[in-house]
C-alpha cells in the first residue's frame, strides 16, 4: 500500500512539474499573443495550487489558497481583458507563489528519505524559485523602467523569465543585463539563492537514494 502512495504521489508531482515547464514554455513557443498568456495564466495556476494541496494537508491553509489562488484568478483575468490592476496582481502573485515555495519546501524537509517524489518535488520548487523572482523582476521593471538593459521589446515577460533561469543557474550569459541597484540586488541574491538550493536541498535528496533503494 505504500509503494502505490508513492508511485501517486511520484505522478502528482509530475504532473504539477509537467504543468510548470509548460507555463515556461507556452510563450517562447506560441509566441507573444494574448492566447499564448492565457493558456500561461491557467497552466500557471493550476500548478500552484496544486503544489498547496501536495505540500500540506492542513485544511486551513487549503482554504487560505484557494481563496488567494481564486482572488489572483480573477484579478488576472481582470487585467488582461484591460484593466488596470498590475500592481495587485503583482503582489497577489508573489504572494501566492511564495506561498506555494514555503509548502513545497516544508514538504520536502519533512520526509525522512529522498526519493524519487522528493526529487521531483525538488525540482518543481526549484522552477518555481525561477518563476517567483522573474515576477519580481517585472515588478522592478514597472517601478524603475529600463532596469534591464537587452530585453525584446515586445515580450518583456518571456525576456525576464529566460533571466530568471539563467540567473539562477548562475549561468549568467550576459545579454541581459541588471542596471538599476534594486535589479542588481534582486539578482544577486537568486544566485545565492539558486547555488544554495542545487548544494543543500537538492544535493542531500539525490545522495539518500542510494540507501532509499537498497532498504
Amino acid at each position: 500500500m505504500e509503494d502505490i502512495d508513492d508511485q501517486t504521489d511520484n505522478i502528482r508531482w509530475g504532473a504539477l512539474l509537467t504543468l510548470l515547464v509548460a507555463a515556461f514554455l507556452v510563450g517562447p513557443v506560441l509566441g507573444a499573443s494574448r492566447i499564448s498568456e492565457l493558456v500561461s495564466l491557467v497552466l500557471f495556476e493550476l500548478a500552484v495550487i496544486g503544489s498547496i494541496f501536495m505540500g500540506t494537508r492542513n485544511r486551513r491553509i487549503h482554504h487560505y489558497g484557494s481563496a488567494l489562488a481564486l482572488l489572483w484568478f480573477v484579478t488576472s483575468l481582470l487585467a488582461f481583458f484591460g484593466f488596470e490592476l498590475e500592481i495587485l496582481l503583482t503582489w497577489l502573485t508573489l504572494a501566492l507563489v511564495f506561498g506555494a515555495l514555503f509548502v513545497t519546501f516544508l514538504n520536502l524537509l519533512r520526509r525522512d528519505q529522498g526519493n524519487i517524489e522528493t526529487l521531483l518535488g525538488a525540482v518543481f520548487g526549484y522552477l518555481l524559485i525561477a518563476m517567483a523572482w522573474a515576477i519580481l523582476y517585472l515588478q522592478i521593471e514597472r517601478w524603475h523602467p529600463g532596469s534591464f538593459a537587452g530585453m525584446a521589446d515586445d515580450d518583456t515577460w518571456s525576456s525576464l523569465i529566460y533571466y530568471s533561469l539563467v540567473t539562477l543557474t548562475t549561468l549568467g550569459y550576459g545579454d541581459i543585463l541588471p542596471i538599476t541597484a534594486p535589479a542588481r540586488l534582486a539578482a544577486g541574491f537568486e544566485a545565492v539563492v539558486g547555488v544554495l538550493y542545487i548544494a543543500v536541498m537538492i544535493g542531500s535528496i539525490v545522495s539518500d537514494l542510494p540507501s532509499h533503494r537498497s532498504g
